[in-house]
Parts: C-alpha cells; sequence; structure tokens
C-alpha cells in the first residue's frame, strides 16, 4: 500500500492519534502488518511512518465515561517487526478474524501523560464545522492522497472517530481541540527518515531486535529487585546465568532464591521453564519478583535502553500446577525425513 506523506516536509505535523480501548494505554503503538484477508491496511501501517519524538494522543473508547482523547504519549526509537495475538472488533472482524500469531509492528512509546481534561466526543461534536473546514483547507493543500484525517463526517449520524487503529492528527485539529499545547513538547532528535528505517528494516533480524529489546527489559527488573532486596538489608548475589533463579538473596541464616520477570506493560502471566518451576517446587523460600510498566527504547545507535518500572512480590512462591498452561512443545524429530532432493 502506497502510503500518502502529506506531512513530510512539514516539520510541525508530527502528530498522531491512536484510537484504542486498551488496557495498557501509552505502552507502545501495537498493530499487525496486514488486514485479516493479507492486504495491506493504511489505519496499521502508519505506525511505521512515527519518528522518535512524535506525539500520539491516546483516544480511548470507555476510560473517561465516553469516548475521547484521555492523554498523550511520545515515540521512542523506531519501530520493531515482532508477532501479535490479534483480532479486529466489530461484528465482521469478530467473524473473520482469528487469534493467531500474526506478524506486527511494535513502536515504544514514553512518557505517558493522562490529559487533566479529556476532550470527550460530545466537545468534538460541538466543534464539527471547524473541524470539516479544517479538512476542506487540507485537501486543497494536498489533493494527491488520503489524509489519514482523525474524524469521519457524514449526513446521515453525528462525528465520531474514524473506524480504525492509527490516524494521522493534524496540528490544525490539536488547536481547534484546546490541545495546542502538545505543540512545545520536546522534538525528536535528527534521525534516519523513514524511508531511510523502513529500508534497514527489509534486511535487518526482527529476532535480535528482539532479543535486545527482551534483554533490557530482564536487566531492569533484575536490577529493581537487587535494589528492593538490598534495601530489606539483604545480601544478593546474581545466578541468573548458571542457575533456574535469578538472585540469592540472605539475611544471618535466612538464605531465598528469587525468580524475576519483567514485562513493558501489565503482566497478567509470566512464562516459566521447567527449571524455574521445578526450582520454586523444590526450594523453599523462593520468592517471584514481577516488574511491570518498563519502558524501553532504541537509541540511535541501535541500543536499547530501559526505566521505569513497578515491583510486584509474591513471597514464598511455589509454581501451583492449576495456574501453569502448557503454550510450548518440544517435539523430536523422526530419524529420517525427506530432504526435498
Amino acid at each position: 500500500m502506497a502510503i500518502y506523506t502529506w506531512w513530510a516536509s512539514d516539520p510541525h505535523q508530527r502528530f498522531w492519534m491512536e484510537i484504542t480501548d486498551r488496557d495498557d494505554l501509552g505502552a507502545d503503538l501495537f498493530a499487525p502488518t496486514a488486514d485479516g484477508s493479507g492486504r495491506p491496511y493504511w489505519g496499521y501501517e502508519l505506525i511505521t511512518y512515527v519518528q522518535p519524538g512524535d506525539v500520539i494522543v491516546h483516544w480511548h473508547k470507555t476510560l473517561a465515561g465516553e469516548p475521547g482523547i484521555v492523554g498523550w504519549s511520545q515515540a521512542t526509537g523506531f519501530y520493531e517487526e515482532t508477532d501479535i495475538s490479534w483480532q479486529a472488533h466489530g461484528t465482521v472482524g469478530r467473524r473473520a478474524g482469528s487469534l493467531e500469531p500474526r506478524p506486527a509492528w511494535r513502536m515504544p512509546l514514553l512518557n505517558f501523560t493522562p490529559l487533566a481534561r479529556p476532550v470527550l466526543i460530545s466537545e468534538v461534536r460541538a466543534w464539527e464545522p471547524e473541524l470539516r473546514k479544517v479538512l476542506a483547507q487540507l485537501e486543497v493543500q494536498y489533493p494527491d492522497g488520503r489524509l489519514y484525517f482523525p474524524f469521519g463526517f457524514s449526513d446521515r449520524r453525528e462525528l465520531r472517530a474514524q473506524q480504525t487503529y492509527f490516524v494521522k492528527m493534524p496540528r490544525e485539529v490539536l488547536e481547534i481541540l484546546a490541545l495546542e499545547d502538545l505543540g512545545d513538547v520536546t522534538g525528536p532528535k535528527p534521525g534516519a527518515t523513514s524511508t531511510e528505517r523502513k529500508s534497514a528494516k527489509r534486511g535487518g533480524s526482527g529476532y535480535i531486535a528482539d532479543s535486545a529489546v527482551r534483554s533490557a527489559i530482564e536487566w531492569r527488573a533484575v536490577n529493581l529487585a537487587i535494589e528492593a532486596y538490598e534495601a530489606l538489608d539483604y545480601e544478593v548475589e546474581y545466578t541468573g546465568s548458571t542457575k533456574p533463579y535469578d538472585l540469592v538473596v540472605t539475611k544471618r541464616d535466612e538464605i531465598r532464591r528469587v525468580e524475576v520477570k519483567g514485562s513493558s506493560g501489565a503482566a497478567k502471566t509470566v512464562e516459566l521453564t521447567y527449571g524455574e518451576v521445578d526450582n520454586s517446587r523444590d526450594w523453599q523460600p523462593t520468592d517471584l519478583v514481577v516488574v511491570d510498566g518498563i519502558q524501553w527504547w532504541r537509541e540511535l545507535d541501535g541500543s536499547v535502553q530501559a526505566d521505569g518500572g513497578e515491583i510486584r512480590w509474591w513471597k514464598n512462591w511455589t509454581a501451583e500446577a492449576s495456574r501453569l498452561q502448557e503454550i510450548r512443545f518440544r517435539y523430536k524429530l523422526p530419524p529420517s525425513g525427506w530432504s526435498g532432493k
């Protein structure tokens, strides 16, 4: 799909809008690389045109009691190629969609800031004449393609947010919505253009990029766990590189093993290896420490950094069988197979 980058020549047009009902608002932009029929779709692909430092306003469908803009975040680093379990919303999407993992794009976000006063749909509708005027002016100024405007107009129903995931937010619309102060947010650092980033991605390794992100998140979680135990006067030894647990913490005669897990969102589950499960059952006391909400970003040199996070703690933890769910299997191949020759 050819995206019409009407904003490319104007550095002031660095705003976007996510339309969602997700719980982890401001964690990232996350969408499949194609629609349910496997075709490119602009409401997803626009993610790949976001530049580091761009501002994303978040339109949430329920958080403020009615749909509206409830906060904003900033893009950081470059988008990642990964997988997502995704099902489109709406009657048709639920019927045709699938929860099978699909290729996806993920753009990390930082600095989620809730609006003290959300901009609700009832207010936006009151500004419909001004919004229609802005759209008409932009269509004259940029006549060669789609504008990906954040709102849809109809003579048969009231104004509403576009029925998609991600749209372009013209700065002129922010001014109408009394959000012009977002224009003062520090701009992006100089870096690769969208075209350069997309070209580089074609030859890159998504697995290596994801591995670097996972490592940054895991080390951030481990470091926070170490700080937390040291604050409780434990001596701490890192064992994660050689043992099926991350830390051994000691205070006088007390010796505890600690399993640490990190997440960029609000973790409802964690992945455990057989060794981690067996350790929790064979050795007590063992603790489980989960660090949620870790923020990560990719520097211009490609390195991944992580910060933030909130600790949750399960003391004297055992991996109960009733809470475990098998999600992977190791299959032993038969002794011979067709080589294709």
